[in-house]
């Protein structure tokens, strides 16, 4: 179960895992957000270089496979299943890609106008996770059958075990 403002919602095992990497994205996306952490305890840098160094390596390490994720196995089952929802999916597909763009702008110039481009970058991260829980999510649960639901949670357990098995170190 995951915590929103509007209250508790439950997931269907088979989002778990996206919804367990929407929670550290939203994590990051706040410390760009607001140039540091909620938490006292948190090792979030203060240095807007150094959240340069964190965002470009927390989208390297889960955000571009958590995309690919969305894209070959959730997205698909959408389109198909629930053609009323083409409009979210093209508007998810399309954060994604302006996603991809402003991590590769900080990799280009990775200390130019921080102070803007860090926090509009946590925004968008944040909005379009929003989207895809409390839109995308919530949809699927009451649209998709249980069974639906399981199929897309064995391929993404399937995948996950795959990259897992793909890492280095």
């Amino acid at each position: 179960m995951f915590l929103f403002r509007q209250g508790l919602v439950k997931r269907h095992p088979s989002l778990i895992p996206l919804s367990l990497d929407h929670h550290d994205a939203l994590v990051i996306a706040q410390g760009l957000i607001l140039g540091r952490s909620r938490s006292p305890r948190s090792k979030w840098p203060t240095d807007r270089r150094a959240q340069v160094d964190r965002v470009v390596d927390f989208f390297k390490r889960t955000l571009l496979a958590h995309f690919d994720t969305e894209d070959a196995y959730v997205f698909p089952v959408v389109m198909e299943r629930m053609p009323d929802r083409a409009a979210l999916i093209a508007e998810l597909r399309h954060d994604h890609e302006q996603l991809r763009n402003l991590i590769s702008d900080l990799e280009r110039a990775p200390a130019t106008d921080l102070d803007t481009r860090l926090p509009a970058l946590g925004r968008l991260v944040e909005a379009h996770i929003r989207k895809e829980e409390r839109v995308l999510f919530q949809a699927m649960q009451s649209e998709l059958d249980a069974a639906e639901l399981d199929h897309i949670g064995a391929k993404l357990t399937a995948r996950g075990r795959a990259r897992e098995n793909c890492r280095i170190g």
